[in-house]
């Protein structure tokens, strides 16, 4: 009986928990540490890594494609999600 009781307890105290701890969020970042969080640079570990702009891509080279009856070029790709797999017979 006594075991019943103490299981019963529990359970409403794991619930009380369970609906205070919904309840409760996380606060939102001030916009300004936002913005002072995008403006940190990428780094690796301790060091920055700080990659030279090597301008345009440059165009696409293969004649020949599995997909399409067309030739393939980044003009063409402009303003759409693209996918790029490289992968080769070995």
């Amino acid at each position: 009986m006594r075991m019943k009781q103490l299981t019963r307890v529990t359970a409403v105290f794991l619930l009380i928990f369970l609906l205070v701890s919904a309840c409760t969020g996380l606060a939102a970042p001030e916009p300004e540490a936002a913005a002072e969080a995008t403006a940190v640079p990428p780094t690796r570990g301790d060091t920055v890594v700080d990659l030279p702009d090597l301008g345009a891509a440059p165009e696409f080279q293969n004649d020949v494609w599995l997909n399409s009856d067309v030739p393939v070029t980044l003009a063409d790709q402009r303003g759409k999600v693209v996918l790029l797999e490289f992968w080769t017979f070995g």
